[in-house]
């Protein structure tokens, strides 16, 4: 039982001392979602406390020293027990000893592909049992660094790590004018719409948990810190001439709805959109993983409807976006346009002169009911949907009236009152109109001529004159008769 109970004592020595010599392999900012691996390059013997920094040795195989430009990059001698033993030669610098092994990291690889695991979102850990130089890439496809595990070592994923700038076009518009125009499944930037036609746009970007500064992704250089932890992406939206609906508001992330998370979606006084997407929770740790392989990417996008409004009849209607991280940096802008259209009515008769005393209506495709407008000041008349008036009316010594707000599409006139004593005008195509850039830009000229009307024809018989004439006859015979008649009397 002695003999025994010492053994058991001797084994549970031999662990705890395994234990205390056993090494960790920890990177730091590593990417939420990402696959590492380690690989030993060459065996280490330390020569103090696990340290390296108090001396250590490195061994090769022969099939290592075996690939072509080893021995450009290593000095090699064979030691008392057989061993390769290997050291950097003079003058070749660190970053030529990494751009070897990166180059030719698949023929020094020994052994199988060591893991580990996320201790927490940014740090990953490799539990190594043996000392050696070792080589860890991640599914990002780039190498993230080569050291010495000995005691626990930690080294930084310094893959290039940057958010991808925003991108923002017009997905969608449902008419104000008919739903024979709506538009659905596009992908613009600009577009052409009426005043109170509705708009749907479309934002995404490309999200990482981290932002790398560009000096610092070359392999074994710069530091840890240089690299920012994203805690919330900041949104911007400044229209003109666009009312923006804040409930249309849809924010996805990673192909899920996020929107419930967000609470700060408010549209200003003055239009602009903002809010804030959240990035970590509140312990700090980064709420979305990079799912695609090879890929520090999380794609975002975020959806709303606007309505064009009354000063987008008048000058194109602008729509920036901005997108921010940690409220700090700029990540990017980007816009898209809409455009109404105008024409002008010339209203004159058959001399070519202005002719008032008229008014049209105008109408869509086949549609019986004529568009409605709110008259901006005499003669000026802008389309809108909830407007009362439906009567154009020319006006002024040229006897004009401007139509503005229109979508880009073909409409026809019709005269409903017809100046007196002229005949109505024949309905009227209206085509080709001008796009409004700004306020005084040149607007296609409609015109429309009257005819003077003409006496009606006499038709048919006779007609009664011959009966008032004869009948004039008779009267002035039988004065005549009467008066001679007298005097033979007299």
């Amino acid at each position: 039982m002695k003999k025994l109970l010492a053994l058991v004592l001797a084994l549970a020595m031999v662990m705890m001392v395994s234990a205390a010599f056993a090494t960790s392999l920890t990177i730091q900012n590593a990417t939420l979602g990402q696959e590492y691996k380690a690989y030993k390059i060459f065996d280490a013997d330390i020569v103090d406390g696990k340290d390296p920094a108090n001396g250590v040795s490195y061994s090769a195989t022969d099939a290592q020293i075996a690939i072509s430009g080893f021995t450009d990059i290593f000095d090699v001698f064979t030691d008392a027990n057989g061993k390769n033993i290997i050291s950097v030669k003079s003058g070749k610098t660190e970053a030529e000893v990494l751009a070897f092994i990166k180059d030719n990291a698949n023929a020094l690889k020994q052994g199988s592909a060591i893991t580990g695991t996320y201790s927490d979102d940014s740090t990953y850990v490799f539990n190594v049992t043996e000392d050696g130089y070792y080589y860890i890439e991640s599914s990002l496809g780039t190498l993230v660094t080569v050291d010495t595990a000995g005691a626990n070592v930690t080294v930084v994923d310094k893959n290039a790590s940057k958010p991808e700038p925003p991108e923002k076009v017009i997905t969608a518009e449902d008419s104000a004018v008919d739903t024979a125009l709506d538009q659905a499944n596009i992908e613009v930037t600009e577009n052409d719409a009426s005043v109170g036609s509705k708009e749907t746009f479309s934002v995404s970007f490309n999200a990482t948990n981290w932002v790398q500064k560009e000096e610092e992704n070359t392999p074994g250089t710069g530091d840890p810190t240089a690299k920012t932890k994203v805690t919330e992406y900041n949104f911007k939206d400044t229209p003109v001439g666009l009312k923006i609906d804040a409930d249309t508001v849809k924010v996805i992330v990673n192909d899920t709805d996020i929107t419930s998370t967000i609470t700060d979606i408010a549209v200003s006084n003055a239009g602009v959109l903002t809010f804030t997407i959240p990035w970590v929770d509140a312990d700090g740790k980064s709420l979305y993983e990079a799912k695609t392989s090879g890929s520090a990417l999380i794609p975002v996008v975020i959806t709303y409807d606007a309505t064009v409004t009354a000063d987008a009849a008048t000058a194109v209607a602008p729509n920036e976006i901005e997108v921010k991280y940690n409220n700090d940096t700029q990540l990017g802008k980007d816009s898209t346009e809409t455009y109404t259209y105008k024409f002008k009515l010339l209203k004159e008769d058959e001399e070519k002169a202005p002719l008032l005393g008229s008014a049209f209506e105008l109408y869509y495709g086949n549609s019986e009911t004529a568009l409605k407008f709110t008259m901006v000041e005499a003669g000026v008349y802008r389309f809108d949907p909830a407007g009362t008036v439906t009567k154009i009316e020319p006006v002024g010594d040229d006897a004009s009236a401007m139509v503005i707000g229109l979508d880009n599409t073909s409409y026809t006139l019709k005269e409903v009152v017809v100046p007196n004593g002229y005949n109505k005008a024949a309905d009227t195509p209206v085509s080709g109109l001008s796009k409004v850039t700004v306020a005084d830009a040149e607007a296609t000229k409609i015109t429309v001529e009257n005819q003077k009307g003409a006496e009606l024809p006499s038709t048919g018989g006779i007609g009664t004159t011959i009966f008032y004439v004869v009948g004039g006859l008779l009267i002035i015979g039988a004065a005549v008769i009467l008066v001679a008649r007298r005097k033979a009397h007299e």
